[in-house]
């Protein structure tokens, strides 16, 4: 056995023993080989560093930082949206719809992730994924805040899926019964499935609510007459 190899032996036994100590830092604390600091830990370490360059107005540093950071831990969603709000500036919405994407597939319940997919998917005409976006976090009917239901009905509605619109509105009436809004979405959803009986009870409940704009109460009243009388189909 060498010189080095002695020494390197002996020391390993001794410290072992408890006769020496490990070497410490210049702050007293001991010294950590950057292999075991975590890649969770070094990712958020990225991931500040990118922060700091978005302060600075430096763009490329911060996607950079954030990129390094999701490599170390792709389930960071802090990152990826950082990351994805930089690519939405520079107008790259493909790609940060795939990145944030990306990160709901690994964290499927993350509500700031895939508000955040919504907005980007609705702005990259794709209101598939964001309907897919709002439905994997869509909150219980008697949850406090309706802002998710209300904006994946607006999205059933848009692309023509009337009777999932419909059901929304009306999970919404209940959270909400005083909210003319919600109304007034399932009477339109209802009128456009054809389906009289129930459009015409909701245009009615919609004329009981007071402050309504006066048109929007004007077409209720004749859209509820046309029912009764006519059985007219939807007409805009």
């Amino acid at each position: 056995m060498n010189a080095r190899c002695y020494a390197m032996a002996l020391m390993a036994a001794l410290t072992a023993l408890g006769l020496v100590t490990p070497a410490l830092g210049q702050n007293g604390d001991m010294q950590r080989s950057p292999s075991t600091v975590s890649a969770e830990a070094r990712a958020l370490e990225r991931y500040h560093d990118g922060q700091r360059a978005l302060d600075g107005d430096e763009l490329l540093a911060a996607a950079r930082h954030f990129r390094e950071a999701l490599s170390l831990d792709p389930t960071l969603l802090v990152a990826r949206r950082g990351y994805a709000r930089i690519l939405i500036v520079t107008d790259r919405l493909d790609r940060a719809q795939a990145v944030l994407a990306t990160g709901l597939e690994r964290v499927p319940d993350d509500l700031a992730t895939a508000r955040m997919l919504a907005r980007v998917a609705q702005q990259n005409d794709d209101p598939a994924t964001a309907i897919r976006a709002l439905k994997a976090i869509r909150p219980p009917a008697d949850a406090p805040t309706t802002d998710i239901p209300a904006n994946l009905a607006a999205l059933y509605r848009q692309t023509g899926q009337y009777a999932e619109a419909a059901a929304v509105y009306a999970d919404l009436r209940r959270v909400e019964p005083d909210n003319p809004t919600w109304v007034l979405g399932e009477a339109v959803c209802l009128d456009r499935l054809g389906r009289t009986q129930p459009a015409r009870s909701a245009w009615g409940d919609l004329l009981e609510y007071p402050d309504v704009d006066q048109r929007i109460l004007d077409y209720a009243r004749n859209r509820h007459q046309a029912l009764r009388d006519f059985a007219l189909p939807y007409g805009d």
